[in-house]
């Protein structure tokens, strides 16, 4: 019988502006220790932020998500 293993996820989100509470999912990240997994696809729905958000910095969030990728990759 295969042994089960716990994989934990997180979502990784975009806050354009905290003070109305709307958010956008952007990514997740998934870890497993026991088999030393870690691993986090991301996927910004650009045209949804700046519907929510005009000004948002989109490289800045490009940039700030793409370490997210950089450091699961060690």
């Amino acid at each position: 019988m295969p042994e089960n293993h716990l994989f934990e996820y997180a979502v990784i989100r975009v806050v354009p502006r905290v003070e109305r509470g709307e958010f956008i999912n952007a990514g997740v990240a998934v870890f497993c220790k026991p088999k030393g997994f870690l691993q986090v696809k991301i996927q910004l729905d650009e045209a949804r932020l700046l519907a929510l958000f005009p000004q948002a910095p989109i490289e800045e969030i490009r940039a700030h998500l793409a370490s997210f990728e950089a450091i699961a990759l060690g």
